[in-house]
């Protein structure tokens, strides 16, 4: 079994069959199981007995799919999970946890942390190759997403002064459309403009849009723009410029939300009816989303021009749904 590689880059092949996979497992039992049921179908298997070496085998050889114990001494795989959407290098990998539990609220917390699927032991072969060949096509779909996203920007980029004038009738356009299942309005990222104060609940409201935006079809979210649809711009928020509001919304949707789906979100300040509003493009994800506040993880989606917030069950049910949909 391999334990090292050679890989040098961080693109992948989204037209190759063959496939990056990291097996982590303390029982060497469970390893060898893995191991020669995913070996015939062509794809570079590497294994780890603990979370430690997963983390640092994964920054080496930068998986597309991660089958991962939770019951491990020392590290578990909770934490290991945490570690991997923590890293820059290894964030965007489809972790699938392997488990004996079968507790919904175990299930939910794991896909809160950055998981994509279970994997319940004792092992069937069938499963674990269905599994593993889901999603990683739902990765390589998000792949080439994003791949065509950056080409999209980059062309426009290379273009900024004629596209302006298109992008400011497209803002016009949308503001004019109304709130919608993929649009939605906010007046402000903080600021409760009745009390004139810093308000909590306005903070989350923006954010819970855009988790759900995610965990939907996506959609744009348009702040500095009040329910009826006038401007108001970003002003009221208070914050000192522009640089500020927008390391402000970088560092709430990483606090809330979570390094591994910042590539699913574009956001930046742009001028209309003379004030600046803030644009957050969310890209579907093929990875559940949850908002977080502290100790509380949270699943909403989209329901017309609202937002719903999904029971634990539901939670289940619509990821298993959305993920067989997508393929």
């Amino acid at each position: 079994m391999n334990t090292t590689s050679n890989r040098s880059d961080s693109n992948v092949d989204v037209g190759s069959d063959q496939a990056t996979i990291l097996l982590v497992d303390d029982d060497p039992i469970n390893l060898q199981v893995l191991y020669e049921t995913l070996a015939d179908q062509g794809h570079r298997l590497f294994i780890a007995r603990s979370g430690e070496d997963a983390l640092r085998i994964a920054r080496q050889v930068r998986p597309e799919v991660i089958l991962l114990d939770i019951m491990m001494p020392g590290m578990d795989g909770y934490d290991t999970c945490i570690q991997l959407k923590a890293d820059n290098e290894t964030y965007d990998a489809a972790v699938i946890f392997l488990t004996a539990l079968t507790d919904t609220k175990e299930k939910v917390h794991g896909l809160s942390l950055g998981a994509v699927d279970f994997i319940t032991k004792p092992f069937d072969n069938e499963e674990i190759i269905a599994r593993v060949n889901r999603h990683l096509q739902l990765y390589r779909k998000q792949m080439a997403l994003h791949a065509e996203i950056e080409r999209l920007t980059s062309q426009v980029e290379a273009k900024a002064l004629p596209e302006s004038k298109a992008r400011t009738a497209w803002l016009g356009s949308l503001i004019e459309s109304g709130e919608n299942d993929r649009l939605e309005f906010k007046s402000t990222i903080r600021w409760n403009l009745k009390t004139d104060k810093p308000d909590k609940g306005i903070e989350i409201a923006w954010l819970k849009s855009i988790v759900a935006f995610l965990n939907s079809e996506g959609g744009v979210l348009l702040v500095g723009i009040d329910d009826t649809g006038d401007i108001v711009g970003i002003d009221h928020d208070k914050l000192e410029n522009e640089d500020r509001y927008l390391l402000y919304v970088n560092n709430k949707i990483q606090q809330h939300i979570g390094l591994e789906h910042a590539r699913s979100i574009r956001f930046n300040l742009e001028p209309i009816g003379g004030a600046k509003v803030l644009v957050v493009e969310c890209v579907p994800t093929s990875s559940p989303v949850f908002l977080r506040e502290g100790k509380n993880e949270s699943f909403f989606i989209r329901v017309g021009p609202g937002t719903r917030k999904l029971s634990i069950s539901e939670v289940l049910a619509y990821v298993t749904a959305r993920q067989s949909k997508t393929l």
